[in-house]
């Protein structure tokens, strides 16, 4: 399983009041308020004098989305989502070796595309692991 199934997989597990999506958001109706988790392979590193690669750290986005008519609550609740995100990621080891770790956070910003209003939260977090 790779970090954005193994984030995805806690996520749902530990924020119930959201649907959390992983890589993309499906067409049609969404719920109110979600969560979308993007990754990518991130970076590489060698920990032996060889230099051969043999750690990798993969890079996850969690993003938290609210529409909401009135923009104050969906920033609010944008903003809620993005730090129960933070928290339930926050140490956790899916396989007993390395945890995720935060690594920046942006703060609720309005999505001007929307037809309602949308606004949108991001946490990023990586997870090293062994090759």
């Amino acid at each position: 399983m790779g970090a954005v199934e193994e984030a995805v997989a806690r996520l749902a597990s530990q924020i119930p009041a959201r649907t959390v999506y992983p890589y993309a958001v499906p067409d049609g109706d969404l719920p109110p308020r979600y969560l979308v988790v993007f990754g990518s392979e991130g970076s590489e590193e060698s920990t032996r004098m060889s230099q051969t690669v043999n750690v990798a750290t993969p890079a996850v986005w969690v993003t938290s989305v609210s529409r909401n008519e009135d923009p104050e609550v969906a920033a609010r609740e944008a903003s809620w989502g993005a730090q129960k995100a933070r928290a339930a990621l926050r140490n956790y080891r899916p396989d007993g070796s390395y945890a995720f770790r935060a690594e920046s956070s942006q703060p609720a910003r309005h999505d001007e595309t929307a037809s309602v209003s949308t606004f949108y939260a991001v946490e990023q977090f990586s997870r090293r692991t062994s090759l």
